[in-house]
């Protein structure tokens, strides 16, 4: 797994002075100006729980350093698939859920510890429009505190950011007793219920879509003990819509097999081992043309969205520690 990350590393070249301080302008100005609510409506109480803002925009700026002039490309469907067919959405719920049972790391939900976790993943073209850029990648680097309420990250010169989840389900939340693919939905779908939808992220979206979209973040983004992360997996084939995309590309160009869900202007991916159904990252696309009536942008099918390969994941005693 690693040896294509480490492939990518060394095929980037050294970054120029002049990147360089791109960069840092870009990143000063992600960590002091305030996240813009604009052209998305106010958020209503409670707030809404979101993937960090902070998160992306440093990210956004940091990829100046990393991504520039790599020329990264990774073709989606250019290569045969080395899949292993799975009899339907079920049965790869079931060989999902039993991979995760057999957790390669401890999670204890606690504020003691903390699970670092490195992404591939393509970075946006330009705020705030949604699109990723197929052609690049950079490298993302995470904590998350096992309790599931903090997020901290490298600001692209050496020093970390933490941020606070906001209200709703976290990985400890969905750890309490019972465990069950059934309750899994009920907390999330209360969770969907309780969270106001915006522009962007929830126009037009159905409550199954909602709770399909939050499982991705919280098996990409959220510290799960094993028969949670399990229990996710058996959950999403009971999602309504959900069907099996055999072929599926994570950021990294690794094919397997995905839990794939269309909405009405978005298809999602969640993407596993074809071998071993580990986890290994996402997709997403929008599907048909839309015009926001607040920010008054125009998003075109076939646009990507989201493009994310998970490639090393470890607890840790503190942020900033690395495997």
């Amino acid at each position: 797994m690693m040896d294509e990350f480490g492939r990518f590393l060394e095929a980037t070249p050294a970054i120029t002075g002049e990147a360089k301080e791109a960069a840092r302008t870009r990143l000063l100005q992600a960590i002091r100006e305030p996240v813009p609510m604009s052209p998305m409506p106010p958020l209503m109480t409670p707030p809404r729980r979101r993937r960090p803002r902070l998160a992306w925009r440093l990210a956004l700026a940091a990829s100046v350093a990393l991504a520039v002039g790599a020329g990264v490309l990774a073709v989606r469907g250019d290569e045969q698939p080395a899949t292993t067919p799975v009899a339907g959405v079920r049965d790869l719920g079931d060989k999902a859920a039993r991979s995760a049972e057999t957790d390669p790391y401890e999670i204890t939900p606690s504020p003691g510890r903390w699970l670092y976790v490195k992404q591939t993943i393509a970075p946006l073209r330009k705020e705030p429009e949604p699109e990723v850029d197929r052609d690049k990648r950079m490298t993302l680097e995470t904590w998350h505190s096992l309790d599931g309420k903090q997020i901290a990250l490298d600001d692209g010169r050496g020093k970390l950011v933490t941020e606070e989840y906001g209200p709703g389900v976290t990985g400890a939340d969905l750890a309490r007793a019972p465990v069950t693919p059934e309750e899994m939905i009920a907390r999330i779908g209360a969770s969907v219920d309780a969270t106001p939808v915006t522009e962007f992220a929830d126009a037009d979206a159905t409550r199954q879509e909602r709770i399909f979209r939050t499982i991705s973040q919280l098996l990409g983004e959220q510290p799960l003990v094993a028969d949670v992360r399990a229990a996710l997996f058996r959950a999403l084939p009971m999602i309504q819509g959900v069907s099996v995309k055999q072929d599926a590309i994570d950021a990294a160009g690794r094919h397997g097999v995905a839990f794939d869900y269309t909405g009405a202007w978005e298809r999602f991916e969640i993407i596993v081992s074809a071998q071993d159904y580990r986890f290994l990252g996402t997709y997403g696309e929008t599907v048909a043309d839309r015009t926001f009536p607040v920010s008054k942008m125009t998003v075109r099918a076939g646009t990507p969205t989201v493009w994310t390969a998970n490639m090393e994941s470890q607890v840790v005693d503190r942020p900033g520690d690395r495997p």
